[in-house]
């Protein structure tokens, strides 16, 4: 992680930089406080190679019968180890509000976040009851689309 301090139009800014995906010229910057997934302008992906693929060998008497595909179960809610259900944004906009804190039990249909996004102001509510696990934003943050904002538990 490398950590810089700016100075942007007479604002200071302190900025950490957490992970780098080469692989897609993605970034995970805290810039006061406020994670951020970031895209480098100009920078390239690193390609990486794919595996090559062996021929098939040569008949042998031997024969080969499809298998179907077993239906796997649909997954919880909830991830396992205790992960929660995240709610994430669903459009770009300015945090005006937050309803809630940290170790809070809300209910379905509760207003968690209220995001102003073209002009108007949205209610992001709770899909499921819980208890407020972690808050990944802050009121008047700048979030977008399938940004998480919390996570209930």
């Amino acid at each position: 992680m490398k950590k810089y301090s700016l100075k942007i139009n007479g604002n200071e800014y302190e900025v950490k930089v957490e992970n780098v995906n080469e692989a897609s010229t993605e970034a995970r910057v805290v810039v006061n406080g406020v994670k951020y997934n970031v895209e480098i302008e100009g920078a390239t992906a690193r390609q990486t190679s794919k595996p090559a693929v062996a021929p098939a060998p040569a008949a042998t008497g031997l024969s080969v019968t499809p298998v179907t595909p077993v239906a796997s179960k649909p997954a919880a809610p909830a991830a396992a180890g205790g992960a929660g259900t995240k709610v994430t944004c669903p459009l770009p906009g300015t945090v005006i509000a937050i309803n809630v804190k940290e170790g809070d039990t809300v209910a379905a249909g509760q207003t968690l976040v209220v995001l102003e996004a073209m002009k108007m102001e949205n209610n992001i509510d709770a899909e499921r009851g819980g208890v407020v696990k972690s808050i990944n934003v802050q009121a008047g943050a700048t979030v977008m689309e399938g940004e998480v904002l919390l996570v209930i538990e």
